[in-house]
């Protein structure tokens, strides 16, 4: 490396000024700088990753201390979140086989954004509980409105003093309250597209039961008509028939009659007749 670009780098990475290089006539004054300011920079970074390891490891301690002490806690509230969770889901199908059932797609939309409000509340709520112990660019973004009870209590024109910069910050507070309104608002869309659906399937229901009473009507209407008919037929068949047996009765006494002059031929002739009775007197 030539000594103009030792220089160089002592100045821009290091800090020399023009006075300092000048002073450094021999080559080996600029690479022994170099070195020193280099060694000096390595032994910072193995410092500050030393430290950085001590800290990890310290936490992971803590971690694994208090995991352990807290265990029953932990495993308590592992339950819980469990059967929320199972509640929820549960809840969830639910009323989705209900939409299902009634055909309803107000109230599927009504459930994705049901679901789209529960997801950022358990953003919001993850990011309040972890904002406690650490940083990140992922959390919710609350807007910040502190209320300082110190600043409030203190009369005009006084110096709160140290404890008038702390305060509450009800940004996350208001987040929540309008989703759980926003939640409500929605469930109460979902319950009348429900009642809507219901309302229209019974309708549908009635009108197809006042069909099949129509079709049944109609159908023993028929049915007590082509009995009438066929009453009047079978009547009427009979009727024929005694009339036919009433033509031939009258047919067969007519041709079993007797006439008068035959009568008369089997009287006495006179009453001298006699018979064999009157030989054996």
């Amino acid at each position: 490396m030539r000594a103009r670009d030792i220089k160089r780098r002592l100045s821009r990475n290091h800090g020399y000024g023009a006075d300092e290089l000048a002073r450094m006539i021999d080559k080996t004054d600029l690479i022994n700088t170099l070195s020193f300011e280099e060694h000096k920079l390595y032994q910072q970074e193995l410092d500050r990753r030393k430290w950085r390891n001590f800290k990890t490891t310290v936490i992971y301690t803590c971690a694994a201390v208090l995991i352990v002490m807290f265990w029953p806690v932990i495993k308590h509230a592992g339950e819980v979140a469990h059967v929320n969770f199972v509640v929820y889901t549960d809840r969830r199908k639910h009323e989705l086989s209900r939409c299902r059932e009634f055909n309803s797609y107000k109230g599927y939309f009504g459930i994705f954004l049901l679901f789209i409000i529960d997801v950022l509340t358990f953003w919001l709520s993850t990011s309040i509980l972890l904002s406690w112990v650490m940083t990140s660019k992922y959390f919710f973004p609350t807007p910040n409105l502190p209320i300082r009870p110190i600043e409030m209590l203190t009369p005009k024109g006084h110096d709160a003093g140290a404890f008038g910069k702390y305060g509450i910050n009800i940004g996350p507070m208001i987040i929540s309250w309008f989703f759980r309104y926003m939640s409500g608002q929605v469930e109460k869309f979902i319950g009348k597209a429900m009642s809507e659906a219901l309302q229209q399937q019974r309708k549908k229901e009635k009108d197809v039961m006042k069909q099949r009473r129509r079709e049944e009507r109609a159908k023993e209407k028929e049915a007590k008509r082509a009995a009438k008919r066929e009453a009047k037929e079978i009547a009427a068949e009979i009727a024929r028939q005694r009339d036919a047996v009433d033509t031939r009765e009258g047919d067969r006494v007519v041709d079993t009659s007797v006439e008068p002059n035959t009568l008369n031929d089997l009287e006495p002739a006179d009453d001298e007749s006699y018979s064999n009775f009157d030989e054996i007197d």
